[in-house]
């Protein structure tokens, strides 16, 4: 491949890994799971978070309201205090922060990639 064809395909990936096919949040969504979550959804219109509650040795995975994504808010709707929660408005981002593969990450070693091969 030449130099004008390598920087366009860098290009070209780059774009496929900032683009989505759509506007709509996807979210990880399991009720009182004791293991890791499998089932996902798009969100609805107005959620635009995915939430991750722990409560004891189980997680709840959902879509969420931003703007209510507080303490208060969460323990209102689920009924349960003393947990701990995780917002997060990337697709599938309410997994885990070691699961989830940054675009930005990958855009990176794409990009070092292509200048290694050009060089």
């Amino acid at each position: 491949m030449n130099k004008m064809n390598c920087i366009l395909f860098t290009v070209f990936i780059v774009l496929i890994a900032y683009c989505n096919s759509g506007y709509a949040l996807r979210c990880y969504t399991c009720a009182n799971s004791p293991s890791l979550c499998s089932t996902n959804a798009t969100c609805t219109h107005g959620d635009d978070t995915c939430l991750q509650i722990k409560l004891h040795n189980l997680k709840t995975y959902t879509c969420w309201k931003h703007a209510r994504c507080n303490m208060n808010e969460i323990a209102d709707d689920f009924g349960v205090d003393n947990f701990h929660f995780f917002c997060c408005q990337k697709d599938f981002c309410n997994k885990g922060p070691a699961t989830v593969v940054s675009k930005t990450a990958f855009s990176i070693v794409t990009v070092m990639t292509m200048i290694w091969i050009l060089f």
